[in-house]
């Protein structure tokens, strides 16, 4: 959970973890009772979902109403088990995409109660529009642009070719080297040569500094450090984190009014 104010400066992170396995609108009930500041009002919210079931699908070919057949096909989802998902599905501006998800009905039930007026995004969503917007203005000056969203062990890659969305996809990593070997492997199916691309890494992770290094000492001039190109919040350095691990809770992607 993160809150900025009107000039995007974090004024509080905080991080909750379901130790107990509870089921998730319960573990977020808990949550809710229990932290005064989520139950505060707020300008605006946005709320990222990371629900496992997603699915990247052309915008235009995709009639409203549809996704949920993409994604019983594509997760093996049986016509009666769609009934306890709802199915949501964000279109991104500028790129002809969409990110089709399922949320679990009793989490869907427990956000349109608590959240009603919040904004609801897939996290994928959200990385594909901060690339976009990095791609579009700071690091547009090569073919390719490229951002490794790090949280945790896991990392979502979004690569664009200008303004076109190319690939968005989620993995899992232990290592920095784990990093390199899926960018690799990606950009070499795609036939993307190195120096016709501009990469960074942004995120909360342990992995960061070590991914930042591995970036840097193979692209060379094409690894852009995105902690230099956003000024962190003395807030964030007294916390050990830059700017780039509190992208999310800025709204100049969406281009919106930034408010906390």
């Amino acid at each position: 959970m993160g809150i900025s104010n009107v000039q995007d400066e974090p004024l509080l992170l905080r991080q909750y973890k379901n130790r107990d396995g509870l089921e998730p609108s319960k573990f977020l009930d808990a949550i809710w009772n229990q932290d005064d500041y989520l139950r505060k009002r707020f300008a605006q919210v946005l709320l990222l979902l990371g629900a496992g079931k997603w699915l990247p699908i052309p915008a235009e070919y995709v009639p409203d109403g549809s996704e949920g057949s993409y994604l019983a096909t594509y997760y093996e989802i049986g016509e009666g088990a769609l009934s306890h998902y709802r199915i949501q599905k964000d279109v991104i501006r500028g790129t002809g995409a969409a990110i089709g998800y399922a949320i679990e009905k009793s989490l869907a039930d427990f956000i349109s109660a608590r959240f009603g007026q919040a904004t609801t995004l897939h996290v994928a969503s959200r990385y594909v529009e901060m690339t976009r917007a990095l791609s579009l203005r700071p690091l547009g000056q090569l073919p390719f642009t490229g951002i490794v969203w790090l949280y945790l062990n896991e990392f979502h890659y979004v690569l664009f070719q200008g303004e076109q969305l190319i690939i968005v996809n989620q993995y899992s990593a232990l290592t920095a080297e784990d990093v390199m070997y899926y960018l690799q492997g990606i950009h070499n199916q795609l036939g993307i040569a190195k120096n016709n691309l501009l990469i960074g890494v942004a995120g909360y992770s342990v992995l960061k500094p070590y991914v930042a290094t591995l970036l840097y000492r193979f692209f060379g001039t094409g690894y852009r450090d995105l902690s230099k190109l956003f000024p962190a919040a003395s807030s964030l350095k007294e916390a050990g984190l830059g700017a780039e691990d509190a992208l999310f809770l800025t709204f100049w992607a969406r281009g919106a009014d930034p408010a906390g």
